[in-house]
């Protein structure tokens, strides 16, 4: 069996994303559960804090946004063997009834104690060629940007300070900071 960036263990048995629709059809998995890399996973609960600012986040993103581009959040996203479930995803305009859609021109998740594997995610994003992923820290008030994928890798990532602005390469005209969404 070969381990990814995910998988962790030599005791994962994967199942593909077909296998995976029929259990859930059939209440066999949780709601509250994603694919990645063929293994399912218990999504975390939500602090009030990660809410807060998911909340925040999608109000800025509908406000400047959402005339050109879907503003999808906690949906699917499918990329090869993993149906992940990111807290935003900015997808081109489309017809998405029939399946789950296969890009995203921008990928937010909001982390604290889930940070570690959505830094993980970045290596399914960057297979994905997901353009831009961007990770709001809330252990340490900053934004990961993670940008350029090439070959299943980012080529660029930064960390943005609270009050740092991140610039879309691919939105334009978006840019905020941290600090945008965690004002008292």
């Amino acid at each position: 069996m070969v381990v990814t960036a995910i998988q962790d263990s030599d005791n994962v048995l994967p199942i593909t994303i077909e296998a995976y629709h029929l259990l859930y059809e059939r209440g066999l998995i949780p709601e509250k559960a994603e694919l990645i890399e063929g293994v399912i996973f218990s999504k975390m609960p939500k602090n009030p804090i990660h809410s807060e600012i998911l909340r925040k986040l999608n109000l800025f993103l509908y406000k400047n946004l959402s005339e050109k581009y879907i503003i999808s959040s906690e949906n699917p996203i499918t990329i090869e063997d993993s149906e992940s479930e990111p807290d935003i995803a900015i997808l081109p305009e489309g017809n998405y009834s029939k399946e789950h859609p296969k890009f995203a021109i921008l990928i937010i998740e909001i982390a604290n104690t889930s940070l570690s594997f959505d830094r993980k995610k970045a290596y399914i994003y960057a297979k994905g060629n997901i353009p831009e992923y961007l990770i709001f820290n809330l252990n340490d008030l900053k934004i990961e940007a993670y940008k350029n994928p090439r070959d299943g890798i980012y080529t660029e990532i930064k960390i943005l300070s609270k009050d740092e602005l991140f610039l879309s390469t691919n939105l334009a005209g978006l840019q905020f900071s941290f600090e945008t969404f965690c004002k008292e």
